[in-house]
């Protein structure tokens, strides 16, 4: 079968009996092996193979016995060794056609596979609807409730600020943030106040500027003032309200 190709092997480059003959005569070797990748060589001429290779009779006749006695060739011009230097599965040919009948096989198998009938249950919804509950009853499970001494607007900025971290609000966390803002000496709140200014992803007493703890000594001590002004008194009973 014909090929656009054949294999030249390396060694052409170092074989004594290559490199011992003349520039012209390896050319006109390599030509007869053209000729016969193509599958040319086998229905030519004696005189049309001397066109070929661009050769006179006398030139052919000396080439022919030269190319016999070192094997490379037989009377009738074939090539020795030429299939065991040459494969059959150098032919695209064949290789497209292996390639295309694996996909036949395959394209039908698939169509046998969709044609089957089944008597099995469709459960992909009822699979669907387990599964939406089991989330849910996940998300309720984890949600986590504002504590009592948290502002919620606080506590809502602050899950907010998880959730842009993509880090959970378990009662794990909280207990942990709760704790550090123990050893800060702040309020749970404030901490958690001080945490969304920051913007991070977590938070340690040890991480704290003065300034941020500060924050919550300030608000604090505004908190008494706000309660002492409710009970019409500032910094002890001696003081009254203004009006009083």
């Amino acid at each position: 079968m014909a090929n656009p190709w054949f294999r030249l092997y390396s060694e052409f480059a170092h074989d004594p009996k290559i490199q011992m003959l003349s520039e012209a005569m390896q050319r006109r070797y390599v030509m007869l092996m053209c000729l016969r990748c193509s599958e040319t060589l086998e229905t030519l001429h004696e005189t049309e193979i001397a066109f070929q290779l661009r050769l006179s009779e006398a030139e052919l006749i000396e080439t022919k016995q030269l190319f016999i006695s070192k094997n490379f060739i037989d009377k009738q011009w074939n090539l020795l060794n030429w299939d065991k230097r040459q494969f059959v599965s150098d032919s695209s040919t064949m290789r497209v056609a292996k390639h295309r009948n694996k996909k036949k096989q395959a394209s039908n198998a698939d169509e046998t596979l969709q044609k089957r009938p089944s008597n099995a249950i469709d459960t992909d919804t009822d699979t669907d609807t387990d599964t939406d509950k089991k989330q849910i009853q996940r998300s309720k499970a984890t949600s986590v409730a504002c504590p009592p001494d948290v502002d919620q607007q606080i506590w809502d900025d602050w899950k907010q600020l998880r959730k842009a971290k993509k880090a959970p609000v378990t009662e794990t966390v909280v207990s942990s943030a709760r704790k550090e803002a123990s050893k800060a000496n702040m309020s749970f709140s404030d901490f958690l106040s001080v945490w969304c200014a920051r913007g991070s992803q977590g938070l340690q007493a040890d991480w704290l500027k003065p300034e941020e703890k500060n924050l919550s000594k300030t608000g604090q001590m505004n908190q008494r003032v706000i309660s002492g002004l409710t009970r019409g008194l500032i910094g002890g009973g001696n003081v009254k309200l203004l009006g009083s």
